[in-house]
């Protein structure tokens, strides 16, 4: 069952994209900057899996295909990072603007994830098997995030606000924090493959930088 908190979250979203925007917008900006920050790992703990199985279950030519897909979701997710920064020290005339440059972001980050998968040839099951759900959660994550940007953007059209809407109610985001565990979750599970299993084992992410974990007793992961 879906957190309460997402469906409470999506239905203030709603209505906010026909009353006031801007606080809906600052909600979705504060979700939007956590779950970039652990999009970025994730993405770059996709490659250090793929880097570790080449020669193995992952042939030089995926591997190349998987680090140039890679490198240019995380540029994108920079881009994001930076655009969010700027939006949120910018004067409400100039945040539409900066919303549909997140939009075109992320939008850029999940057509490379799209085309990923079919240009893959990894035949070991378990490899392939693992690789496909890694890329599917970080493709369903950023999805979701696009999917909201027009009901918190003033100059989103109807049209749009309302494909966005039917969108977001089919496929709900995960929150950074549910993000976090699900990834860590599929990366990890095990396959009954040993050399894989290993591979994965070290490769979690976390919502908050290390120092801050340490300093909260193991409360914040």
């Amino acid at each position: 069952m879906k957190n309460v908190g997402i469906a409470k979250f999506l239905g203030a979203v709603v209505l906010c994209a026909t009353m006031m925007w801007t606080a809906c917008s600052a909600a979705w900006i504060s979700e939007a900057e956590q779950s970039v920050a652990a999009l970025m790992p994730a993405t770059a703990n996709l490659v250090t899996l793929v880097a570790t199985l080449q020669g193995k279950t992952v042939t030089a030519s995926d591997l190349q295909t998987i680090q140039s897909a890679g490198t240019q979701v995380g540029a994108d997710l920079q881009l994001v990072q930076s655009l969010i920064m700027l939006y949120q020290k910018a004067d409400a005339s100039a945040q539409p603007g900066l919303l549909n440059q997140i939009q075109s972001a992320t939008s850029a980050a999940q057509s490379t994830l799209n085309g990923l998968l079919p240009a893959l040839h990894i035949t070991d099951v378990p490899t392939q098997a693992k690789v496909t759900a890694v890329v599917g959660l970080l493709l369903s994550e950023v999805e979701s995030m696009a999917a909201i940007v027009p009901l918190v953007n003033p100059s989103a059209s109807r049209a749009m606000m309302t494909r966005a809407a039917r969108q977001v109610k089919k496929r709900p985001p995960l929150t950074a924090r549910e993000f976090v565990s699900s990834y860590n979750a599929t990366m990890t599970a095990k396959t009954g493959n040993a050399e894989l299993d290993h591979a994965t084992a070290g490769l979690h992410i976390h919502l908050h930088e290390k120092f801050v974990r340490w300093a909260s007793g193991g409360l914040l992961k």
